[in-house]
């Protein structure tokens, strides 16, 4: 099923969910220095307490490897947008670049566990930036995966993929609505 047109939906879905991280990445990476400029200095989206991208950034988890984790996202969200861009344009990528594609957002999506983990247990704090990065990266996986797997990804197979990403969605919701019910039951 590795169409010009499944490329082409492929890369539509690579650019916006790429442009989506680069941004949250890029925002994210603009606000840590902010912060290490002024440790004054109040991100635009730390709104309250426990929406507070501010707490997310000062904590040593946000630079898990020794540098800011958004830098991470601003090399690895900037393949993504070339990758889609190539894919749109109906450039049959080969299947080790979407194999390789696959990895890295399987092992982007294991460090977006251990953070979001950090986040809710550890933190206590919720970054929307982080949020929207938490939320895309499941379509680059089933995305790439299913780029990976070319004409043997059947129906059921992408069916499978988008049940998972679905899944994701529930899962984190969530842990999110249970972790911070106190606050979501002030605010209705």
């Amino acid at each position: 099923m590795d169409t010009t047109e499944t490329r082409r939906t492929t890369g539509i879905l690579l650019i916006i969910t790429g442009a989506l991280g680069l941004l949250a990445s890029s925002m994210l990476t603009m606000d840590k220095i902010k912060l290490l400029a002024d440790p004054n200095f109040v991100p635009g989206c730390s709104l309250d307490p426990t929406i507070s991208c501010g707490s997310v950034i000062e904590s040593w988890q946000a630079g898990v490897f020794g540098f800011p984790n958004p830098l991470i996202g601003i090399a690895s969200f900037s393949v993504v947008i070339v990758a889609g861009v190539l894919a749109a344009g109906g450039v049959a990528l080969p299947r080790w670049f979407w194999i390789g594609l696959s990895i890295g957002a399987t092992l982007g999506i294991a460090l977006i566990v251990f953070l979001i983990y950090s986040s809710l247990y550890k933190i206590h704090a919720l970054c929307l930036w982080c949020m929207l990065v938490w939320s895309i990266m499941p379509i680059v996986l089933a995305t790439s995966v299913a780029a990976a797997l070319g004409r043997s990804a059947t129906v059921k197979t992408r069916q499978l993929l988008a049940a998972l990403v679905l899944l994701w969605y529930i899962v984190v919701i969530t842990l999110i609505a249970v972790q911070f019910w106190y606050y979501w039951s002030s605010k209705f």
